[in-house]
């Protein structure tokens, strides 16, 4: 009986994964760097949604969100996560994550989490505050039962971008986002200080990706709604009362406003980098995110360019780990992969969050994705959730990598083969999960809210 090694899991929220591997970095991540050169690094990883409840659940579900109908406004506490599985086979589990109420579902089995401040922006949490000590602590104490798993979920990168005034300027990269990153990296560097590489796993990863404005300035902020409408104490109820959707509407017609002066400019694909997230449209910019395995099992550094989906990250774990998935969903192991073996490529199932507007418009509000899509490594398909008809869009990546041109219309067939596989997702489709109480509503609005999905 061998002793089962630890797990060190982290999530950095918004990590893109063309600012952690290729050519266009800019940021200073030596740390990064050094640790993609000792693990396995996959280059091409999709993530299910570029919300992070919807990727999240499906990362620790090993299943598809249109199959549960699990995501950041609905997830259900009940529902059987990988951390659970782990918990059975002898597991102890520890988690730092932000005060959201999907990060409180899905952990409310775990031994022991802290639980940190994230959606009051005056009392916000980041590793520079204190968390980068207390995770350090941590991993320094030898409290942690063996074998762990500890769980961070890292919201340094998330949106509004606070930079720390030392790494604010052009040596640490050209946009705030990528000052952050060189931030976190430092960071990343002294958690891994604290790790014996022998006796842990070590797995670094993102829920989704994030589009970096090409001038660096946020198009859709107007400070005055904004700090009324991120006000820790703002009940959304007081909001309400003077009209949501007006200032939503304000907000809206600010930001188109300005899209129309920047577009004399910018060429079509760099205004895509003001697009939101939960919004209408699915590039790898937000779905294509980083995926590193380092540590215990893993002798080699090797980039793999094969296409995998976040789906597949515990099934890997569980292989590498050797103990059996039992969950069984849509993921499969990657270790066939990681030595060099052949693996077939599986499609990916690609969908977007729910925001706002979808809450305050609709007479009967659901939280269901409005747009749902499938991806492999030679094309991207997506369309309306409710209409083959509307919002579609096909991609041919192998020779239009940046997803410029919809060819839509040039290949019928291509369109008809990628609806037959998203429909093999579709016909187990969860759509009954969507409905909301009044009282999700409420909730759901208050966290949308504060976390800026507006």
């Amino acid at each position: 009986n061998y002793m089962k090694p630890n797990i060190l899991f982290i999530t950095i929220d918004s990590l893109r994964n063309d600012r952690c591997f290729g050519e266009n970095r800019n940021s200073k991540t030596p740390n990064l760097d050094s640790l993609i050169k000792k693990s396995i690094y996959f280059s091409q990883t999709i993530s299910a949604g570029d919300q992070t409840g919807t990727s999240l659940s499906s990362v620790f579900t090993g299943i598809f969100p249109i199959r549960t109908g699990q995501n950041q406004i609905n997830f259900k506490s009940d529902f059987l996560t990988y951390f659970d599985v782990l918990k059975e086979a002898g597991y102890h589990s520890y988690a730092l994550i932000p005060d959201d109420a999907f990060f409180k579902k899905f952990s409310i089995n775990f031994d022991e989490k802290i639980i940190y401040v994230f959606t009051d922006k005056k009392k916000k949490q980041l590793l520079g505050t204190d968390l980068g000590d207390k995770i350090i602590t941590k991993l320094n104490s030898n409290e942690m039962k063996e074998p762990w798993i500890y769980f961070l979920h890292l919201m340094d990168l998330h949106t509004p971008f606070s930079v720390p005034i030392e790494f604010d300027n052009q040596k640490n990269g050209e946009t705030k986002y990528d000052r952050l990153i060189s931030y976190v990296d430092v960071w990343l560097g002294r958690f891994l200080n604290q790790i014996n590489m022998e006796n842990t796993l070590i797995v670094i990863t993102s829920d989704h990706g994030e589009y970096i404005p090409v001038t660096d300035e946020n198009i859709s902020e107007i400070p005055n709604i904004q700090r009324f409408l991120s006000k820790g104490k703002t009940s959304v109820s007081f909001i309400e009362k003077i009209r949501m959707k007006t200032l939503l509407n304000v907000r809206f017609a600010a930001q188109t406003y300005r899209k129309e002066k920047l577009k004399r400019t910018l060429s079509p694909y760099e205004m895509r980098s003001f697009n939101s997230r939960s919004a209408l449209d699915l590039y790898d910019e937000i779905v294509c995110i980083p995926l590193i395995f380092a540590g215990y099992n893993i002798d080699a550094g090797k980039i793999i360019s094969d296409m995998v989906r976040n789906v597949d990250i515990f099934p890997t774990i569980f292989e590498i780990i050797g103990l059996p998935d039992s969950i069984k969903g849509d993921g499969r192991s990657l270790f066939p992969l990681m030595n060099d073996k052949k693996l077939d490529e599986l499609p990916a199932y690609i969908e977007v969050g729910i925001n706002l507007a979808q809450l305050v418009n609709s007479k009967n509000p659901k939280a269901l994705p409005k747009i749902i899509g499938v991806r492999t490594s030679e094309y991207k398909y997506f369309r309306a959730r409710d209409s083959r008809e509307r919002n579609v869009r096909l991609f041919d990546l192998k020779n239009d990598a940046l997803e410029k041109k919809n060819i839509i219309d040039e290949k019928p067939k291509v369109v008809k083969k990628m609806e037959e596989i998203l429909s093999q997702f579709t016909k187990d489709m969860k759509g009954d999960e969507g409905t909301l109480t009044a009282e999700d509503i409420k909730k759901a609005k208050e966290t949308l809210l504060k976390l800026g999905y507006i």
